[in-house]
């Protein structure tokens, strides 16, 4: 007796899960089928990645190994190369074809390409640094307001190249006339803690020949005076006389 209830039970829960299986099985079924071609597709892009990355690579090495003979044409495998990579290897394109111009003295296609660089790059930290160098050729070439333009954010607290940037508009102002913002710029960089040796150094001594020629300037004014007070009694002396 107890057998056979036992396989009543079981024939039971065999109707069940036939039942079951008819009203969920489709979906089952499409639910696997969804997962294995998701990750099949998954698992193709990831290698299709790798694979793009490979040849960027190749290409970029080669547009490299051009730059040793021909400038030119490096320049322009370069240019090529950043019209149909991902945006990491095309912004680098960009600074490594910005750094063969600048070599030779094209300064302003340099800056072209430095500014095509920080258009395309993704990371913030890339994008400054390509901004920093374009500020860099700018400000060389005496075009002081296009380099303050580049270095716009650049100078905020905790930015990457805060202090290169805060230097550079120290001394773009100081190439514009605007000594007192290039004072502000030098004794912040001179006095507060975390600036790199070098720069903190250069913003004293900076700081110090700025005061150096205030007090030259200061001296000849005076000086100046002097000798037009001398003038002026030596006159008056002169007038007395001929009375």
């Amino acid at each position: 007796m107890v057998d056979f209830i036992t396989e009543v039970q079981d024939e039971l829960r065999k109707d069940d899960y036939n039942r079951w299986l008819r009203r969920y099985g489709p979906y089952l079924a499409g639910l696997i089928v969804a997962v294995i071609l998701a990750t099949g597709y998954l698992e193709w892009r990831k290698a299709n990645v790798a694979s793009q990355a490979r040849a960027m690579s190749v290409a970029y090495d080669d547009a490299a190994s051009i730059a040793q003979t021909d400038v030119d044409g490096a320049i322009q495998a370069f240019d090529a190369l950043a019209d149909v990579a991902p945006s990491g290897y095309a912004g680098l394109s960009h600074m490594r074809a910005a750094n063969l111009e600048a070599e030779r003295g094209a300064r302003m296609e340099a800056v072209r390409h430095l500014d095509a660089a920080a258009a395309i790059f993704e990371q913030p930290r890339h994008v400054q640094l390509a901004k920093l160098k374009a500020a860099y050729l700018l400000s060389a070439e005496g075009r002081q307001a296009d380099a303050q333009a580049r270095l716009s954010g650049l100078t905020e607290k905790g930015a990457p190249y805060e202090f290169l940037a805060r230097e550079l508009v120290g001394y773009s102002a100081l190439a514009d006339g605007d000594e007192a913002q290039a004072k502000t710029q030098f004794t912040y960089l001179a006095t507060i803690p975390g600036v790199p040796g070098g720069v903190a150094e250069r913003a004293q001594q900076t700081l110090s020949l700025l005061d150096a020629e205030a007090a030259a300037a200061a001296e000849e004014a005076v000086e100046a005076v002097e000798d037009d007070a001398a003038t002026e009694v030596a006159s008056e002396d002169g007038d007395m006389s001929d009375e």
